[in-house]
């Protein structure tokens, strides 16, 4: 687990960004354009909740109740843990700049008050660092802490810009109600199968990489290698990892299951609608593009752990085991008929790739953008940057600044240049501002563009990103 280490924590990477924002807006208001301000628009899984605990420098497994009791303590260690991070913000925030969190499904933990309280209050202090003399009285305290907004669900700018973590078009990520998302327990949110299997499963399993998909979605010869290479002389079980934590995902998942109410559903609504100012009605159409939570759908929830194939195996061997011992010897060859028929299931029911859910999330940006009229609809979630111009419309992912490595040792990093999405719009224009910008990266300190800035002429469409490989930290509008 080299990447959760300091070295390798992007945290001087962000800093050096932000700084160099800040450089950008006063400039342009030195140059008597008015004056420019910026939104920095956390995208979520910024803080990762589901990660092993560190006690007494040892990552520790855990799968504590995901309520204020356990998440304010967790939220305020990961803030002493990244200073220089707080302190970027901190400075933002100096500025006169804003800061939005949007949760994500990591750091759905960002929906508590007492979490929102803990994060303000840090970054509130590091602004009044910043500014060194300035007065600090409760007048500055609150004039700073209302420039550190939080988003439970999704960001609305006064220019028509929708920014959305993305994990309520993945079915094994989305919550019924994003505002409010509870279970049968006041304050202790709903599990979803991704958060359990990532604390009972994925972060069992040593020699993977939770920011990069591919070192843990193999196939079966795949995990048979890697078996062979980390596992095959050692004490641990793979094996028994695996059966365990996919065990209980399914068990806690049927244990805690909550059906959907309509006076719920009305409840998370209204609280959007008053969080973001979209109103009610779009709200609730962009609801309905939800996928609904793997724990209604406990057959995939099955094949996407391998679970359906294992009880099939077994029941194939025990089939043919009793075949063999009971039959007559001449029909010993039949007992090949439950193997084939694992094998013909296999062909039948075919698991959706990984890519497949990225693809929805990418689809539903465009039925968002229907359902609240909006000029540029950015998500997270996918790990894969993307910036595309739709007959004036953009459509965005700013990917991922986490640790991503291809290799255990942490050597090859996934993908070097660090990717944000930077809208821009004259605020004095309203709803009428022209936007532009789109996806860049941040490389070598300076800003790459890597699509078109501008949108293309009317009925054309501009060239998307060239795929990158996987690798939401921020979006960004001025």
């Amino acid at each position: 687990m080299r990447y959760r280490q300091a070295p390798y924590s992007p945290d001087s990477e962000v800093a050096a960004m932000l700084d160099a924002l800040r450089d950008e807006m006063a400039q342009g208001s030195a140059r008597g354009a008015g004056r420019h301000e910026l939104t920095l628009v956390l995208n979520g899984d910024v803080f990762d909740f589901d990660a092993p605990r560190v006690i007494d420098q040892k990552s520790v497994f855990h799968d504590l109740p995901r309520s204020a009791e356990h998440a304010v303590p967790a939220m305020r260690a990961i803030l002493a843990d990244h200073p220089v991070f707080i302190e970027a913000l901190g400075r933002v925030v100096a500025d006169g700049h804003t800061v939005v969190f949007i949760s994500g499904n990591h750091d759905v933990q960002l929906t508590l008050p007492e979490v929102r309280d803990l994060i303000r209050a840090r970054v509130v202090d590091a602004a009044l660092s910043a500014l060194g003399e300035a007065p600090r009285s409760d007048g500055a305290h609150a004039a700073l802490g209302a420039r550190v907004v939080f988003r439970a669900w999704f960001h609305k700018t006064p220019d028509g810009i929708i920014v959305e973590h993305g994990n309520q078009y993945d079915a094994y990520c989305s919550y019924r109600y994003p505002m409010v998302p509870f279970g049968r327990k006041p304050g202790e949110i709903q599990p979803t199968m991704g958060s359990l299997v990532c604390r009972l499963l994925v972060s069992r399993m040593g020699y993977f990489n939770p920011h990069v998909d591919s070192s843990f979605m193999l196939s079966a010869f795949g995990y048979l290698a890697h078996w062979a290479r980390y596992y095959m002389f050692s004490s641990r079980s793979l094996a028994v990892a695996w059966a365990l934590g996919a065990l209980r995902t399914v068990v806690e998942l049927v244990r805690r299951r909550e059906p959907g109410r309509r006076a719920r559903l009305r409840e998370s609504l209204a609280a959007a609608a008053q969080e973001t100012g979209a109103p009610l009605r779009a709200v609730a159409r962009h609801a309905r593009l939800f996928a609904p939570p793997a724990e209604d759908r406990l057959g995939l929830v099955a094949r996407e752990l391998w679970l359906d194939r294992a009880i099939l195996g077994l029941l194939a061997v025990a089939v043919a085991l009793v075949w063999v011992l009971l039959a007559p010897g001449w029909l010993a060859p039949a007992a090949l008929v439950a193997p084939a028929g694992l094998v013909v299931y296999e062909r039948l029911v075919p698991k959706l790739p990984l890519d497949a859910t990225w693809q929805r999330v990418s689809r539903a940006a465009r039925q968002v953008a229907r359902a609240h009229r909006a000029r540029a609809v950015v998500f997270g979630h996918t790990h894969t940057p993307e910036g595309v111009w739709e007959g004036g419309l953009f459509f965005g992912n700013t990917g991922s600044w986490s640790a991503a490595f291809q290799d255990v040792a942490c050597t090859k990093p996934v993908f070097a240049a660090r990717p944000l999405v930077w809208l821009k719009s004259d605020p004095r224009a309203g709803k009428a501002a022209r936007l532009s910008g789109g996806l860049v990266t941040w490389k070598s300190g300076r800003f790459e563009a890597l699509a078109a800035s501008v949108p293309p002429p009317a009925g054309q469409r501009s060239e998307p990103l060239a795929p990158l490989p996987p690798h939401a930290a921020a979006a960004l509008r001025t």
